[in-house]
């Protein structure tokens, strides 16, 4: 690579311009500028390394010409990775149906119950289906967000986490508790997940579950651990780190 394409390449990095189209573009427009810098140059004497080099300095902080690229593309930007954030936090919650469906009418069956009575309390489970793929998502754009720091990345799960307890203490006062375990279900898989030690990420779906149940209590009828709920999550933290995978290939350009 040369002086002039490093140059180039340092602008496009720290501008963190929206899609790859707008980078090719700002790429060939930074390059035929320096270019013409480096022609000069060469035009009144200068050898091509000394031309470049010439140019280089003509051209401007490397650092401050990113930023005001940035601060144009800003609002474009975060336009593109809200609607981004919607389409994934979407599809999780769409999964999160899927699964928790599946494993309910699974049990239904086995145990000669109508799958119809599995939908019976839907209007509340929805709160729940919503607290795990919020749990699972504000962790994963906690690691987008803060890469280099494991504590920092905790941020958005927490804050989300205060949000959902305020939102289901004024909506479902009295059922709140299982959607708020579901949510740290979520969020402490995903955490575990990143260790990539086999199966140990497990512990993770179960272990605020676990907590919860000897704190206060079976957190529904009986009095035996939430062997099906755990399942059920368990699955659907499965199913959403393929998801997020997913969505890191089809928008990769976008986190680069």
């Amino acid at each position: 690579m040369t002086q002039l394409d490093h140059i180039v390449s340092r602008v496009i990095v720290l501008a963190k311009l929206p899609g790859g189209k707008h980078r090719g573009e700002v790429a060939k427009e930074l390059r035929a500028h320096l270019d013409d810098l480096a022609e000069e140059m060469r035009s009144q004497g200068y050898d091509h390394e000394a031309a470049a080099r010439m140019a280089s300095m003509r051209f401007g902080e490397p650092d401050k010409i990113a930023a005001a690229f940035a601060s144009v593309y800003a609002p474009e930007r975060w336009a593109r990775r809200i609607l981004q954030s919607a389409i994934l936090l979407t599809a999780s919650i769409l999964a999160v149906v899927v699964v928790i469906s599946t494993v309910q009418s699974v049990a239904a069956m086995c145990t000669a119950q109508s799958i119809l009575s599995t939908f019976r309390d839907i209007h509340r489970e929805v709160f729940g289906f919503a607290a795990i793929a919020a749990g699972y998502c504000s962790l994963y754009a906690g690691e987008r967000f803060f890469p280099a720091s494991r504590v920092r990345a905790l941020l958005p799960s927490i804050t989300s986490g205060l949000w959902l307890a305020a939102v289901f203490a004024w909506l479902i006062p009295q059922h709140a508790a299982l959607p708020l375990v579901a949510f740290a279900c979520a969020a402490s898989g995903r955490l575990l997940q990143r260790l990539e030690i086999p199966f140990f990420w497990f512990v993770g779906t179960a272990a605020p579950l676990l907590i919860a149940w000897m704190l206060f209590g079976p957190l529904l009828p009986g009095w035996q651990f939430p062997w099906l709920v755990w399942l059920g999550l368990t699955i659907s933290c499965k199913v959403l780190r393929e998801i997020v995978r997913l969505f890191e290939r089809v928008f990769v350009e976008d986190f680069a």
